[in-house]
């Protein structure tokens, strides 16, 4: 099942079927039946809005496909930043990694308490985007149990972990 050392985009929706971010050029570090890990460290971001940046550090992307979030861990020289998204389990299709993104993120800066993003946004979208009563539970669903995950220090919230990926990746970037 594994489709390491590939190139691959990843795609982030709203819930009304818009395009909210494409990440142009992410390498798959390992795959099976439950999670998928990519990296990057140059990747251009595309924004909805026609704005495109261009990644500033690399990291290690974790995406689940029963669970209701993603993980971002970004290699800072201050330690590992995570950026969780609440997010829907993702898909894929032909290259590209497709999840629909519902607003409430989760910061995590070393030595510091975990942070909830957009919770405004979440809010205005809830209502506006008409997010049905069992997709509302799944999105709170998956902040409880990513708070849990992280707590716990549970997979992958291990810093051997990512960097072990991360040499994967840099290993797979040097071979391409």
């Amino acid at each position: 099942m594994s489709s390491s050392g590939k190139w691959i985009s990843v795609c982030s929706f709203k819930h009304n079927g818009l395009v909210h971010r494409l990440w142009n050029r992410t390498l798959v570090l390992y795959e099976d039946e439950d999670f998928l890990v990519v990296g990057n460290d140059d990747s251009t971001v595309y924004e909805a809005d026609g704005r495109s940046w261009k990644v500033k550090e690399p990291a290690v992307t974790f995406f689940f496909k029963k669970h209701w979030y993603n993980i971002i861990a970004m290699l800072r020289e201050t330690g590992i930043h995570y950026y969780c998204n609440i997010a829907s389990p993702y898909t894929k299709q032909n290259d590209n990694v497709i999840y629909v993104d519902y607003d409430l993120d989760l910061s995590i800066k070393p030595n510091q308490p975990l942070k909830i993003l957009d919770e405004i946004e979440y809010q205005r979208h809830r209502k506006e985007l008409g997010y049905s009563l069992e997709i509302d539970y799944k999105i709170k669903e998956g902040m409880y149990d990513l708070m849990e995950r992280y707590q716990k220090k549970e997979f992958p919230f291990k810093e051997e972990k990512i960097f072990e990926y991360y040499n994967t990746f840099l290993k797979l970037k040097s071979e391409d």
